[in-house]
């Protein structure tokens, strides 16, 4: 099965599905998305969103990102393959930002404000964990072509990740301070590391965050 809309924007996804018993199926989704959409992409470092999502009805502004989620399916009316179901899911990405930007506030004398200009590109890797309802129907004389609503899913992901930038020409411990302010809680147990080359360059890794999932799709197949 695939999502026809998601392929036309650019977001390559197949899922396998596999029956074990009346009511319940076991399968696999792969997911990848060639090249990151430009402007802020979602689950970027200063992305500001109350949960995050890989649907483009959600969050259309995607990052380059390779993923696959193994998944049990639960159909509520026992068929085989058909009908309403529960689905359990865990979800691996690795997504890779770009052309991303920071305006981190900093105060100065007298309390004036300070805006210095990070530019960056970093990677994340999230796990998520969650729960999603759908409806799948079987047409055709031999019930062979598949449609899958996937109608809401809804979970919990962590991620890591760091990201390499360049800064205003401000000193080290001003810009950390910059940023540390600017992403708030995933700085905790961040690690700054400045290029001695040169001195608008920084490292900054070990970077932590949660939040919560939202997706949802329309899928076609087929039925072997």
């Amino acid at each position: 099965k695939t999502d026809p809309l998601s392929v036309v924007v650019g977001k390559l996804n197949l899922q396998v599905e596999r029956l074990l018993a009346h009511g319940v199926s076991a399968q696999l989704g792969l997911y990848f998305t060639p090249e990151g959409a430009t402007g802020t992409q979602s689950g970027a470092f200063h992305y500001r969103s109350y949960a995050l999502s890989n649907s483009i009805v959600f969050s259309p502004e995607q990052p380059k990102y390779v993923a696959f989620s193994p998944q049990i399916r639960w159909y509520l009316n026992g068929g085989l393959g058909h009908g309403f179901y529960i689905q359990g899911y865990y979800r691996f990405q690795h997504s890779d930002f770009t052309h991303q930007h920071i305006f981190a506030p900093h105060k100065v004398v007298d309390d004036k404000m300070q805006h210095i200009s990070v530019d960056y590109d970093g990677q994340a890797t999230t796990h998520s964990y969650g729960l999603s309802i759908g409806a799948q129907w079987l047409f055709g004389r031999r019930k062979n072509i598949v449609l899958d609503w996937h109608i809401l899913g809804v979970g919990r992901g962590f991620a890591r990740g760091s990201f390499k930038a360049n800064f205003d020409d401000v000193s080290h411990a001003v810009l950390e301070e910059a940023i540390r302010s600017e992403l708030l809680s995933m700085t905790e147990q961040a690690v700054f590391t400045f290029d001695n080359k040169t001195d608008n360059n920084v490292k900054v890794s070990n970077l932590k965050y949660q939040s919560y999932i939202f997706n949802m799709g329309l899928s076609l197949g087929f039925r072997f």
